[in-house]
């Protein structure tokens, strides 16, 4: 089976080319960038979370400075107070099962 001759195929119309307009001015697009209050806070609020991720959980210059009182014996603590933080912690740890 020979199939010849599909539509226009053998017509092919080349399409005009343009040409330039002579005298035109060149525009010069400059890009800009507006950031909003909420991306700026945001930015803001990324900092400060950065910042509070650098710094250690444990100070050492405290813990430090609680060794030497106890080893020097002139640490002094309340047993009541001390009694009071774990029983808090522990009724927090039940409440929360």
């Amino acid at each position: 089976m020979v199939i010849d001759k599909i539509g226009n195929v053998n017509n092919i119309i080349e399409p005009k080319k343009t040409r330039s307009a002579s005298g035109s001015k060149e525009t010069v697009k400059e890009d800009s960038i507006q950031i909003s209050s909420e991306g700026k806070k945001a930015a803001e609020l990324s900092k400060v979370a950065q910042a509070v991720k650098d710094v250690p959980d444990i100070r050492l210059d405290r813990v430090n400075e609680l060794k030497e009182k106890i080893a020097s014996g002139t640490y002094n603590f309340n047993d009541e107070k001390i009694l009071e933080m774990v029983a808090d912690r522990i009724a927090n740890f039940l409440l929360k099962k």
